[in-house]
Parts: structure tokens; C-alpha cells; sequence
């Protein structure tokens, strides 16, 4: 099966941010990152985006499901970073969208995903 270009560059998107996590977790495990709350999150964040990412990359059937993973965990830790960091209420105001962003860009790589994949298995048949 040979990969499409927009599952490669989603697979690239998804790599990137999970490196991205994973240097969260590294500058917090050095002492210099946010409470732990928020280092368990980035570690589920980078999880779900190195699975999604691998799951882009190998046409698997449960790559949506992990993108839409990401979106989820990912936005939900953008929207509780404001009590979690105990912002004040003027330094809230772009979380609720930055975090349904994510969730957007989580499910709609996973419905890019899903038609993808549905579409090279039917020519695989054919």
C-alpha cells in the first residue's frame, strides 16, 4: 500500500507534536516545568500523538480513533490550564478557543484519516 501525501504530512504533524510533548516532560523532569498535573497530561498528549502519528503512517484502522484521542486530551489540557496554573480571568480568555481548535484539528484528522483509509482499502479490493 503506498501512502498518500496527506497521510504523510499528517503523520508528520502528529510526530512533531509529540516531540514537542516530550520536551515538555524532559524540562519538567530537569525541574523546570509546570506542576505534575500538567506533566501527566503532556505525557498522555505526546502518547496519543505518537500513536496517531505511527497509526497515520502505517494506514492502521485505529489511527481516527487515536486522533480523535489526541484532540480530546490535548484540548481538554489547554482549557484546564487556567485553574490548574491559577491564572486570572483576563489570562483565560483564548484557552476555550485554543482547546476547541485542537479538538477541531484532532477530529478532523481523524475524519481525513477515516476516508482515507476507507478509500485505499476499496482499491486495494478492486
Amino acid at each position: 500500500m503506498r501512502r498518500s501525501i496527506g497521510r504523510i504530512l499528517l503523520a508528520a504533524v502528529f510526530g512533531l507534536l509529540t516531540l514537542n510533548a516530550a520536551w515538555q516532560v524532559a524540562l519538567a523532569a530537569t525541574g523546570s516545568g509546570g506542576p505534575p498535573t500538567i506533566t501527566g497530561l503532556q505525557v498522555l498528549v505526546g502518547a496519543t500523538a505518537a500513536a496517531a502519528g505511527y497509526g497515520s503512517w502505517i494506514g492502521a484502522r485505529w489511527a481516527p480513533a487515536s486522533a480523535v484521542l489526541y484532540g480530546v486530551i490535548a484540548g481538554g489540557m489547554i482549557v484546564s490550564l487556567g485553574p490548574l496554573l491559577d491564572l486570572p480571568a483576563e489570562s483565560r480568555n483564548g484557552l476555550w478557543t485554543g482547546g476547541a481548535v485542537v479538538l477541531a484539528f484532532g477530529l478532523g484528522s481523524a475524519w481525513w484519516l477515516r476516508r482515507s483509509l476507507r478509500t485505499e482499502s476499496a482499491a486495494e479490493r478492486a
